[in-house]
């Protein structure tokens, strides 16, 4: 059985508080950088996220769970910032490849107040991308998937099953679960949301080029 969302998020901001700062890491275009220095906080508005219905489904289900944890937005219509606070094992801060896809990119080291972030599990992430049950154990899926086929769609059963899957997907914010064996907590790759960037809180900035490959030994 998991423990509650709230509990698993309050019990990691402690976790990975130091002086009730986390340390964490955000990629951005430089321009955007820029406009942190000018404005001295920013936000981010949803329109400027991936648009794609599989994106906007997890982010409201992201979303949901840090209200439901007490951390609301500071206005309607926003989306989160999204950090690392871990990429892999011994290995903090983002890799070279997290850039792809971004134009003049820098990495923004920051301290945020750890009552301000939510921490989950990168790869159990993606469950709730692919709309995928996150099962407890082999028998767990074994159940889970028969009882998919059996259910018409539309049906009350096939509505269970679709609450069923969402309630599992609250594995990822507990770090120390097993579930589909993500293996051991020491090697996850931890990522974060938070709602506000703030200059103040920016403690380094670092340079593409400074980034090690996921592919190197």
């Amino acid at each position: 059985m998991h423990s509650s969302p709230t509990s698993d998020i309050q019990k990691w901001q402690m976790e990975f508080s130091r002086n009730g700062r986390t340390q964490c890491w955000t990629l951005m275009e430089r321009s955007t950088w820029q406009m942190l220095e000018a404005e001295g906080e920013l936000t981010c508005p949803s329109g400027e996220v991936n648009d794609d219905p599989i994106f906007q489904d997890a982010y409201a289900w992201m979303k949901d769970s840090m209200a439901s944890a007490g951390i609301y937005p500071p206005a309607p219509g926003l989306s989160p910032w999204w950090c690392w606070v871990r990429s892999g094992e011994n290995h903090p801060e983002p890799y070279i490849e997290d850039a792809e896809g971004l134009h003049d990119p820098v990495v923004l080291e920051l301290s945020l107040p750890s009552e301000q972030i939510v921490l989950s599990c990168f790869d159990l992430w993606h469950f709730v991308l692919n709309k995928c049950y996150v099962w407890a154990s082999e028998l767990d899926e074994q159940d889970f998937d028969r009882a998919q086929e059996s259910a018409e769609e539309g049906s009350d059963a096939a509505l269970q099953l679709q609450q069923r899957m969402q309630k599992s997907w609250s594995a990822v914010f507990g770090l120390d679960h097993c579930a589909v064996d993500m293996g051991p907590f020491e090697a996850k790759s931890i990522q974060g949301c938070f709602w506000t960037l703030r200059s103040a809180d920016v403690t380094a900035i670092l340079e593409r080029d400074v980034l090690s490959s996921n592919d190197q030994p």
